[in-house]
């Protein structure tokens, strides 16, 4: 009978706390507050954003998060993007993740979102205030380091011949510094070889009419798109244009690109890793949600060089087509 009494009493023992430790798991799995993180990004349907997204998302289940991707059109101005921001805040976003059309004079933009919930900015880098709260910060590539990349694929495929070259430019959005920056990378990269830069435009709503225009007054040997929709206006064009002899360089990271790099029509692009820069803001976002007392903190991502002989190695593959799981 003893013996019984001591088999049977570790085993009540062991049944007792496992039932205690799996009430404790499911009360504990019920109080945990699942977070609302918005995302806001210029175009949010471009299938410029389709390696981000999957990035943000991939990152949203895995700190179970509740994602709201917004869908917008084309953001030029910076308060209508800070209203829809503050209308997501409204509707329970604890948290923001934005691609901010503007890098200076937003700094009572930044305080006023990042006083109430913590926001990650992404591609760009903006002008704002301390933060003390470690409230905000920006995921992004090394921009200047993409413009000198785009700048050098040149300077490697025509060496002295570079001279006298006239080369149009699509410089992106350049009120954002991220534009601003691989223009200079760019310009710093090729000016040894002293090409001439016979145009040069910024991206707006009228980017394709100005490109005509400009080209037209000056025609260029040379394109360079210094981002994804740049890289997209330049071949909607130029590949149209039959009679055209332009060469095409740039950065970019759509399917639509990867398929004139795979045709020969796009001779080298510059590709960030989206993925990895939606991921990373949507990871970091989540720490400082579930723990206010930590600190956002700018991160840096990669990027590659595609051509049409590389477009399929191993590294690059994963870039352009990440594997969500």
């Amino acid at each position: 009978m003893n013996d019984d009494h001591e088999i049977i009493l570790p085993l009540v023992i062991g049944i007792f706390i496992v039932i205690l430790f799996c009430v404790v798991m499911l009360i504990k799995g019920t109080n945990t507050e699942v977070y609302k993180v918005s995302v806001i990004v210029s175009n949010s349907a471009s299938d410029r954003w389709v390696n981000f997204k999957a990035g943000v998302e991939q990152a949203a289940k895995d700190n179970n998060i509740r994602l709201d991707y917004v869908y917008t059109d084309y953001i030029d101005n910076i308060y209508t993007e800070a209203s829809i921001i503050n209308d997501e805040i409204s509707q329970g976003a604890h948290g923001i993740i934005a691609d901010f059309c503007l890098s200076e004079g937003v700094e009572d933009v930044i305080d006023s979102i990042s006083a109430r919930v913590p926001i990650m900015l992404v591609e760009t880098s903006v002008k704002a205030d301390a933060d003390i709260r470690g409230n905000h910060a920006t995921v992004m590539p090394d921009n200047y380091a993409i413009g000198r990349a785009i700048g050098n694929e040149i300077v490697i495929d025509y060496g002295e011949g570079l001279k006298g070259m006239k080369i149009g430019i699509v410089a992106g959005n350049q009120n954002q510094y991220a534009m601003q920056d691989r223009l200079k990378g760019f310009l710093d990269a090729t000016g040894k070889m002293s090409p001439d830069v016979v145009w040069c435009i910024s991206e707006n709503r009228y980017t394709e009419d100005e490109l005509i225009k400009s080209n037209e007054k000056k025609s260029a040997d040379i394109v360079v798109g210094l981002d994804n929709n740049s890289m997209e206006t330049a071949v909607d064009y130029f590949v149209g244009e039959k009679s055209s002899n332009v060469r095409l360089y740039g950065s970019g990271c759509s399917k639509k690109l990867i398929y004139y790099i795979d045709a020969g029509e796009v001779e080298s692009m510059i590709v960030p890793d989206d993925f990895s820069m939606g991921y990373q803001s949507m990871s970091d976002l989540a720490i400082k949600l579930q723990n206010r007392t930590s600190a956002l903190m700018d991160r840096e991502v990669g990027f590659s060089i595609v051509n049409r002989e590389n477009l399929f190695a191993g590294d690059n593959q994963q870039i352009l087509f990440p594997i969500v799981q």
